[in-house]
């Protein structure tokens, strides 16, 4: 009897622990001093993802990240507030209210950086949600990157998308994923019509990893005059630890999306290595270039300039082990005016200012810190 009753009890311990939940809470804190030799008047750095204001010290980003498991669910949260989430939903849908719906817009979302609901069954994982796109080798968490700033590749393409995502271990060193989402940047969607993915990630060892993503839908709302033609991105992304020194990656993208008008399409890279020189100390650098080529009277899809292109030499002091401090130099170059330069800013008959310059360089002094 009191061997049923110690078994018993065992099983229901058990029982317990396994439906316990378990929480896991981490964050980080974004912060930067920028000055643009430009020295323009007005402080901005343009078309920089989201190191965007010179001569102003800027909190980027604050963001409290969140993740329960319980069983074969999970819930992952992350709340973020700063200069980053402005820029970062800048090209999210604005709805007004109407017929008893709320309004949607940039506003409403800026806070939520993920909101992701995943089930584990077996090897298939499924997931809902907002999420940070996979597409390319940078991402948002700058602690997470070699650099500072973000690559111009980067600032064209997809920052998150809305949708249902499924992953599936193809083999030892294979995984595949699909993606159903609304489409680029836009938790509500712009238009009828679901975007697709399809990923496949091969890791042959632990020193190198690739990436190959294609990506497909309709991405204007209606109305527009071009109709609502289908764009497709093809993405493919290899990182290599060379030796325990030093690591390197490149990151290529191209894509055309046809219509009346013609066919608009572009091509880019990225390509990126860092030296761990000292135990606190890495140095990394990254040249990358966007060409777009426009279907005739069609708007451009990324940049006002055809072609655009920087060079970006970051270093990386990690006094401790959950804090880096970041010096960074970059020059842009664009092949039309899009930046801003000195009191050189010319105004439209709205009165909004016209970028006069062709190029910036900016020196970046910046704080991060994780936990």
């Amino acid at each position: 009897m009191r061997l049923g009753v110690v078994a018993l009890s065992l099983c229901i311990a058990r029982a317990a622990a396994a439906d316990s939940p378990t929480i896991a809470v981490g964050g980080y804190i974004e912060a930067f001093y920028q000055y643009n030799f430009n020295q323009p008047t007005n402080l901005v750095t343009a078309y920089r993802a989201f190191d965007d204001r010179s001569n102003s010290f800027t909190i980027d980003n604050a963001v409290l990240d969140v993740v329960g498991t319980l069983g074969q669910v999970s819930t992952h949260i992350a709340l973020q507030i700063g200069s980053t989430p402005s820029t970062y939903y800048n090209a999210e849908p604005n709805y007004p209210s109407i017929a008893g719906i709320g309004a949607s817009d940039a506003d409403l979302w800026r806070l939520v950086q993920q909101a992701i609901i995943a089930y584990k069954a077996g090897d298939l994982l499924l997931e809902g949600g907002i999420f940070l796109s996979p597409i390319g080798f940078e991402n948002l968490p700058i602690k997470d990157q070699w650099n500072w700033s973000r690559s111009n590749l980067f600032d064209a393409l997809p920052f998150y998308h809305a949708g249902v995502r499924a992953t599936y271990p193809l083999a030892k060193s294979v995984t595949g994923a699909v993606m159903v989402t609304n489409g680029w940047n836009d938790i509500v969607n712009r238009n009828p019509y679901p975007c697709v993915a399809g990923i496949v990630t091969w890791a042959p060892t632990p020193a190198v990893s690739t990436q190959l993503i294609y990506f497909g839908g309709v991405e204007p709302p209606p109305g527009t005059p071009v109709g609502q033609p289908w764009r497709n991105l093809f993405d493919a992304v290899a990182s290599w630890q060379v030796t325990p020194e030093l690591q390197l990656a490149v990151h290529a993208d191209t894509g055309f999306e046809p219509d009346p008008l013609g066919t608009t399409s572009w091509v880019g890279g990225a390509a990126y290595a860092r030296v761990h020189i000292l135990p606190p100390l890495y140095v990394a650098v990254r040249a990358d270039y966007l060409h777009e080529r426009d279907a005739t009277n069609a708007p451009r899809l990324f940049f006002p300039a055809a072609s655009v292109h920087s060079i970006t030499a970051t270093a990386d002091y990690r006094p401790v082990s959950n804090l880096s401090l970041r010096l960074e130099f970059r020059d842009d170059r664009a092949s039309s005016p899009m930046y801003f330069r000195g009191d050189d800013v010319a105004l439209d008959p709205m009165g909004n200012q016209i970028p006069t310059g062709t190029s910036q360089q900016t020196l970046t002094l910046g704080a991060v810190s994780w936990f």
